[in-house]
């Protein structure tokens, strides 16, 4: 699970326009450690906050300018805020951590103004199943993701509910027919080979998901494949992008 203070603090960047130093915490973990010295204020506690990081993103951060790092302070700050009792932040510690995972998922940074808490609630699985080695599950995930994106696409422009009968492709083909996403409706060759390349994506993840993922059982006689951690997630941030595309072509056919 992501470290909740490096969450808060990344948070914090991105709200301040630092996306960029946000990034390089991505993967980082912390601890507080408290001393037993009286700060500033009303029994603060000195206290010293550390970063842990892969060397990949260590390597970056060790070459940070001082006023970057001072961004990191200051933004740290706003999560510990200085108060009587409570942990007086005086020193940030940067240290490579070999142990830490720096498996890269996609973000969808355009999502997050979609109001379809259902769509958010898919992503946070995505993410969550991969971090648990749940390859299985997050094929599953990603076709799910998918569907609601179509789903919320299709009741949003009709303005009625959708009767869904499982079938993924026809629901894709509806929603591409709305959005003018057919490789049909381009001239352009290079378009319409992305397009039919975003259609067999989607194919092949409804097919993963049928055929080898844990939506379905499987007899003791049938030899299966079991999904590895890179074609998980392939699938995970396939889907990602293809959910965050079909999103971004909605609000422009607005």
């Amino acid at each position: 699970m992501e470290d909740s203070d490096i969450k808060k603090l990344r948070k914090v960047l991105i709200y301040k326009g630092r996306q960029d130093l946000a990034d390089l915490l991505r993967h980082s973990v912390s601890f507080l450690d408290e001393s037993s010295t009286f700060g500033s204020r009303w029994y603060s506690r000195l206290s010293t906050f550390h970063i842990k990081s892969h060397p990949h993103f260590q390597e970056k951060l060790d070459n940070l300018s001082a006023k970057d790092k001072e961004e990191i302070f200051q933004a740290l700050l706003l999560v510990y805020p200085l108060l009587d009792n409570e942990p007086e932040i005086t020193e940030v510690i940067y240290y490579p951590d070999f142990d830490i995972d720096i498996t890269e998922l996609v973000e969808t940074k355009e999502l997050d103004r979609i109001s379809f808490e259902y769509i958010h609630e898919q992503i946070r699985k995505c993410n969550y199943k991969i971090a648990n080695k749940d390859f299985d599950g997050a094929v599953t995930t990603s076709r799910t993701l998918i569907e609601s994106i179509c789903l919320f696409i299709l009741e949003s422009k009709k303005k009625q509910k959708h009767e869904y009968d499982g079938n993924l492709i026809k629901l894709y083909k509806n929603v591409a027919s709305i959005l003018k996403m057919s490789p049909g409706d381009y001239e352009d060759d290079n378009l319409k080979q992305i397009l039919s390349g975003v259609f067999s994506i989607i194919n092949g993840v409804s097919g993963l998901r049928n055929t080898f993922s844990d939506s379905h059982g499987s007899a003791p006689s049938k030899t299966t494949y079991k999904i590895d951690e890179r074609h998980a997630i392939l699938t995970v941030n396939l889907a990602k992008t293809i959910t965050e595309y079909l999103f971004l072509s909605y609000e422009k056919s607005k």
